[in-house]
């Protein structure tokens, strides 16, 4: 009985394994792979001009969220997205996974691909934090900034609820960690049909790319890698008190929406995030916000039109265009 358990187990992981294989074949990454401190790193960059787009995704997201994005800002000049170490196609690496490693990663990366500058940075979410601390570092070659519903260094102890709840889910990753681990290596996630994701309407016709990353042993983990260092990388983030002269674009979520299931802390955080939006207008002298009306936290989804025409604005302004309404926020 035992044997025929093992046999059973072995064949399951076998099977996960092979099928994940001919997911990856099936669905090849567009863009390129390049060696950075001795991993695989993916770059997938589209159009031409100057200056560069270069896309930072949010928390346990990679380059495929941006799909829509990037073809529409492709048309205008060139755009980059990429995958951080064990997100999406790069493969996983040991060590602190903060703000400073991530930005120097970055960093070689773009130089190992030859990627021109100078640099307009875009981060979502945590990718904003990731955003300040590559300017801190490598002010020169940043033109502009734009942060999208970009986190803010004080939220951790500023939304109601949330230093509790990290805290908390930190302390619990490491026995959540090795179940995923034992589900994933097991074939179990992939029989109980656990291996498919959904994507946002407008990447359906990227289904298969979604689930070619799914299941993948040796990326079990990937996506949370960095939350453990999240209060370290909001400290390292906060060093940057300015952009300088860098044209600083914020688009933010819809304030006043309300979702089903959204928990009180959620809506009683509302206003705190819209505070914390606002006062990122401090970075630059040259900044504007825009609220995305009817948008959640993922804007780029949500209102897709209103990152594209913000970008534009942004991208306009630094090839001599008409300057946008700086220190203004407007609605939209």
């Amino acid at each position: 009985m035992a044997g025929s358990c093992l046999l059973l187990l072995l064949a399951l992981s076998l099977g996960n394994l092979a099928i994940t294989k001919w997911q990856h074949a099936q669905n090849p990454v567009p863009g390129d792979f390049y060696s950075v401190y001795g991993k695989q790193m993916h770059l997938y960059c589209s159009g031409t001009g100057s200056p560069t787009i270069i896309i930072e995704a949010g928390a346990g997201a990679d380059w495929l969220g941006w799909q829509g994005v990037q073809p529409k800002l492709s048309q205008l000049t060139r755009v980059c997205t990429y995958d951080r170490a064990g997100h999406g196609w790069s493969q996983p690496r040991d060590g602190p996974r903060d703000a400073e490693a991530i930005a120097r990663e970055l960093h070689a990366l773009l130089d190992q691909a030859g990627v021109q500058r100078p640099l307009v940075l875009t981060g979502h979410s945590a990718g904003g934090l990731y955003v300040r601390e590559y300017d801190r570092e490598f002010p020169a070659e940043v033109a502009g900034v734009a942060l999208i519903d970009s986190s803010s260094p004080q939220q951790i102890d500023e939304l109601p609820g949330w230093r509790r709840t990290y805290e908390t889910d930190k302390q619990d990753m490491a026995g959540q960690l090795r179940w995923e681990e034992l589900k994933v290596w097991s074939g179990w996630e992939r029989l109980t049909g656990n291996c498919r994701n959904t994507p946002s309407p407008e990447l359906r016709h990227l289904a298969g790319q979604y689930d070619a990353e799914m299941c993948r042993p040796e990326y079990v983990g990937g996506d949370d890698n960095e939350f453990p260092y999240f209060e370290t990388i909001c400290k390292q983030a906060a060093r940057l008190k300015s952009f300088g002269s860098a044209p600083l674009l914020i688009i933010s979520q819809d304030p006043d929406r309300r979702r089903e299931k959204m928990t009180a802390n959620a809506i009683a955080g509302l206003p705190v995030w819209a505070r914390e939006q606002e006062a990122l207008k401090s970075l630059s002298p040259l900044s504007w916000r825009v609220v995305a009306r009817g948008s959640g936290h993922a804007v780029h989804h949500d209102r897709l039109d209103v990152v594209v025409e913000e970008m534009t604005r942004l991208i306009g302004y630094l090839r001599g265009g008409p300057a946008p309404a700086f220190g203004n926020t407007v609605i939209e």
